[in-house]
């Protein structure tokens, strides 16, 4: 009889260590064996979902195309200006003096920031469109110091929507 009491009295646990055990070795398990879905090529595209195929064709937006060139690269000096730029690396900072661009729309070419601004706030008021695109296309030796004032012309001309185009060699046109 005193047995079957010490059995009945006795604490009976479930071992936890060997579930932790077999939770973490399933876990390993799905991690090594998922795959991920390459999204390789997919554009995020905004649609209309309601709508289907539309037989009318969309009406192109004209951007407005701002070329950039340097005229005369001027002399490459230290970033004080006061001495010629000389450091064999090429890693510390320097700014051009006399520098010479030339800007052009379309066919009308502008050597004065002034100027390009005007015509640029021209071309906004005639397209009278808050969404009316402007390009910013950098030739030849263009650094961002030479294209930023334009950009700065393009905004307070009015154009919100502004990219920029890859540098391009001088000679291609």
């Amino acid at each position: 009889m005193s047995m079957i009491n010490d059995i009945q009295n006795e604490k009976h646990e479930m071992e936890m260590t060997p579930m932790i055990d077999v939770t973490f070795l399933l876990l390993i398990f799905f991690m090594c064996t998922l795959k991920f879905k390459v999204l390789e090529g997919k554009l995020t595209a905004y649609l209309p979902k309601d709508v289907g195929v539309n037989t009318t064709e969309a009406e192109p937006i004209e951007k407005v195309q701002v070329d950039i060139h340097v005229v005369d690269e001027g002399q490459k000096m230290n970033a004080e200006g006061t001495h010629p730029y000389d450091d064999p690396t090429g890693k510390s900072r320097h700014i051009f003096i006399n520098r010479k661009l030339s800007y052009s729309i379309g066919t009308q070419k502008f050597t004065d920031l002034a100027e390009l601004q005007k015509r640029l706030k021209l071309i906004k008021e005639a397209r009278d469109d808050d969404k009316a695109p402007a390009v910013l296309q950098p030739y030849g030796l263009c650094i961002m110091g030479d294209v930023i004032p334009v950009l700065d012309a393009a905004v307070a001309a009015g154009f919100r929507d502004i990219s920029f185009g890859g540098a391009f060699p001088d000679h291609i046109r």
